[in-house]
């Protein structure tokens, strides 16, 4: 699979960013925690959500969020 490291979408930075930050508590250090993300990225083993997933994603998180704080107030 040949990727034009230089056409990046916007998710897909995220996804690699993501993959950068959850390498790196695992206990990689900070450089090879970005080789190894942009090396799977490059080979296609990089998970990259779509916009609408992520989207909805996003809103779930949200409303849990909005719930827990009702549940809260509530008590």
């Amino acid at each position: 699979m040949d990727i034009d490291m230089a056409k990046r979408t916007d998710i897909e930075d995220y996804a690699i960013s993501r993959k950068i930050v959850r390498l790196m508590r695992e206990g990689y250090p900070q450089k090879q925690a970005t080789a190894i993300a942009f090396r799977m990225f490059k080979d296609g083993e990089l998970n990259i959500p779509s916009e609408q997933n992520r989207r909805s994603n996003q809103q779930k998180r949200r409303e849990a969020f909005r719930r827990r704080m009702l549940r809260r107030r509530n008590r």
